[in-house]
């Protein structure tokens, strides 16, 4: 299994530096200054072709109107359904662990860690949310507009019965 750290940390880089609005307007040029491929922009979101060396080189963008939510992206091969999780899990450990790693370098301690079977890192930046995720069959990076995340992390209300 395949883990791109090489093209994980220049992505995050890129997304800490890069001049975020959150707009639909930012899609082509974050993607250029990427080296990614726009290959379907849909109403809910886009898909795009990156180019982390990793057998689906696939991201997905997620989007309301015209206000981008957050990009989903594999950094590592995705695990093939035939090989057995006491092959995979092993190789996505050691994977997460040297993304991790080298993430922390560039971004500094993460601001919150999960974790488990399916862990996670986040760092909370300025303009954009870096989080490192595991699944059972991949570890993917997403980056996240601030203000969904704040969104996202709202407690849910909580409703009385009003018996």
């Amino acid at each position: 299994m395949h883990v791109d750290i090489e093209g994980a940390t220049r992505i995050a880089r890129l997304a800490a530096e890069f001049d975020w609005t959150w707009a639909v307007d930012d899609l082509e040029p974050f993607c250029t200054q990427a080296g990614w491929e726009l290959v379907e922009l849909m109403q809910g979101g886009a898909s795009i072709r990156t180019n982390f060396h990793v057998s689906l080189p696939k991201a997905n963008m997620y989007r309301h109107n015209r206000s981008m939510h957050y990009f989903s992206t594999f950094v590592t091969d995705l695990a093939d359904d035939a090989t057995p999780m006491t092959v995979v899990r092993p190789l996505l450990d050691e994977g997460f662990t040297n993304l991790a790693e080298a993430l922390t370098a560039l971004l500094g301690a993460a601001t919150s860690a999960e974790p488990g079977p399916e862990a996670a890192l986040r760092w909370d930046l300025p303009k954009v949310v870096v989080e490192l995720s595991m699944s059972v069959s991949a570890i993917f990076l997403d980056l996240t507009s601030p203000t969904y995340q704040a969104w996202m992390d709202e407690p849910e209300p909580e409703y009385e019965d009003e018996d």
